[in-house]
């Protein structure tokens, strides 16, 4: 029919047979049969041959529905089963044209800038006679915002529930009250023995309290944390509010003290209780997801302070906390670059704590020098285990040129580790002065850490 690559919107007006495979392609979605996809970008459906851009087919969807006779039961059907094929990410940008065609252009002006966006209610404009079902479908992608998109799809989110309240309706109220009525009763308003929570979808937020001091009451309100992020799709970024007996905070000097973090460093307390922490922190990890109640230098991954408490209390969750180390975005979080360093406090410079300072120089810009550390490094087991580390590059890449990236990458987290331990002067002069002054049995390990490297963030 066409020798163009991907058939589009556009070209339905143009062409009935094109509406025709758009009419399949939204059929065989509608009726949980979904045409071939293809997932390779561009994203799109397979149809008699020809190739129908994906999201085009859902403007499609949207065309055929009417402001005035909108059916928020159908849409929200097809919208779900065009996330789950093609995920939120590649479907949200059409959602959101939508809301603004019909709740945000007709009905209101920016005053603002493009930077900085301020949309008030135009003055003219009559009242909003929008049925509840338009409403609900764009509250419908505000949740989906806070649900499968960035931390930061809370300011988009926020906006569209703003529009609706604006234009006359209390569902976002309610949803903020209540939730979206998706999560199992059981989840939404949770109880145990001496703990009781609940979790707001719409909001992203779990409010936990906990009365009781024991080993049974922290495993409960863990299973509850686990049970929840593993069998819903609740917001992956989201705020826990704990409030609980115990004061407790992990030895690490910087960190919040938020009730998230007394609740996994209470937890910590109890041997029992750790696999049940890694458990959590693995189903909560995710590398653009926050805790939402935690702010600017205090901002944290979820699982951080799972992962931390955990770290500290056994050399077993190393492999756990080199994944959390890696997974984390350290352009926007600092806090496991205080975790390194209350970890070489404690521990000194050994295989595990080189291991946490190398991934932690991979991920934050220029950790800082400490004075302690030269004398810390001063003995044969740390150089010996940092030459080690050094060596240690990926050898299983899947090209060359991969593994040319992993060595380069490498190299420039260990020449930022070498700066945090020994400072500006004495990587300057490539450790000159420190081996001369080293005793003859490290001068050998001081040369090999010390050796020119072919990459790296400093010179």
């Amino acid at each position: 029919m066409s020798n163009k690559n991907w058939l589009v919107f556009e070209e339905i007006a143009q062409n009935p047979k094109v509406q025709a495979l758009f009419d399949d392609a939204v059929a065989q979605i509608s009726s949980g049969n979904p045409p071939k996809l293809n997932k390779h970008y561009p994203i799109g459906f397979m149809v008699d041959g020809q190739k129908l851009l994906g999201t085009s087919v859902l403007e499609y969807r949207l065309s055929q529905e009417p402001v005035a006779s909108f059916s928020h039961a159908n849409m929200r059907d097809f919208a779900e089963k065009m996330r789950a094929l093609l995920g939120w990410n590649e479907i949200s940008y059409q959602l959101h044209l939508w809301v603004e065609a019909h709740l945000r252009d007709p009905f209101f002006v920016n005053e603002g800038s493009d930077w900085n966006e301020q949309w008030v209610r135009k003055p003219d404009t009559a009242h909003a006679q929008l049925s509840a079902d338009v409403f609900r479908f764009a509250c419908d992608v505000a949740i989906g915002d806070l649900k499968y998109g960035p931390s930061y799809a809370y300011v988009s989110a926020d906006r569209i529930f703003d529009w609706v309240t604006q234009l006359g309706s209390d569902l976002p109220a309610r949803l903020k009250k209540h939730g979206t009525g998706d999560l199992p009763k059981t989840l939404a308003q949770w109880k145990g023995v001496g703990v009781s929570a609940t979790a707001n979808d719409a909001l992203a937020v779990i409010r936990i309290t906990q009365k009781e001091e024991s080993e049974a009451a922290y495993a409960l309100v863990l299973d509850y944390l686990i049970e929840l992020l593993e069998t819903t799709d609740f917001p992956r970024s989201y705020a826990i509010e704990y409030r609980g007996p115990s004061k407790t905070y992990l030895p690490i000097k910087g960190l919040p003290k938020k009730g998230v973090h007394q609740l996994f460093a209470s937890a910590a307390a109890y041997p029992s209780l750790h696999e049940k922490m890694a458990t959590y922190a693995r189903a909560a990890m995710g590398e653009y997801e926050w805790y939402q109640n935690l702010q600017d230098e205090d901002c944290a991954m979820p699982g951080s302070f799972a992962v931390f408490a955990l770290a500290f209390a056994d050399t077993r969750f190393a492999p756990l906390t080199l994944d959390y180390l890696h997974i984390v975005d350290g352009e926007h979080q600092s806090l496991h670059g205080l975790f390194a360093e209350a970890y070489i406090d404690a521990h000194g410079f050994t295989e595990t704590s080189l291991a946490y300072l190398l991934a932690c120089a991979g991920n934050i810009q220029h950790l800082r020098h400490r004075k302690t550390y030269p004398a810390l490094m001063a003995n044969a087991q740390s150089l010996a285990a940092l030459v080690q580390a050094r060596q240690q590059h990926i050898s299983d890449a899947p090209s060359a040129n991969a593994a040319l990236e992993s060595r380069s990458a490498a190299e420039s987290a260990f020449q930022e580790a070498r700066h945090t331990i020994w400072g500006e002067a004495a990587c300057k002069d490539s450790g000159k002065r420190l081996m001369t002054s080293a005793p003859a049995e490290l001068r050998q390990l001081y040369e090999q850490v010390f050796a020119p490297i072919t990459s790296g963030k400093r010179s």
